[in-house]
């Protein structure tokens, strides 16, 4: 199966989509950053979400209340 027969049928990751979409704008690839488009609004609509973005320490829930303090 192929890259675009795999966007067709909502194979990729919502990681996976974002490695594509940047790949396909270096590109200029019409045609994959369409599908794309594509795949995510299937994916959404099926009920998937994408994963929640760390931040920029790389935690995914807040600091508590007590690291906070130490860092002041």
């Amino acid at each position: 199966m192929n890259r675009l027969e795999k966007l067709r049928n909502d194979v990729y990751s919502f990681a996976e989509l974002d490695t594509l979409e940047k790949n396909a704008k270096k590109l200029s690839d019409l045609e994959t950053l369409d599908l794309i488009a594509v795949s995510r609004l299937s994916k959404t609509a099926k009920g998937e979400q994408p994963q929640k973005e760390k931040d920029s320490e790389g935690d995914e829930t807040p600091p508590s209340r007590r690291s906070r303090r130490r860092k002041a």
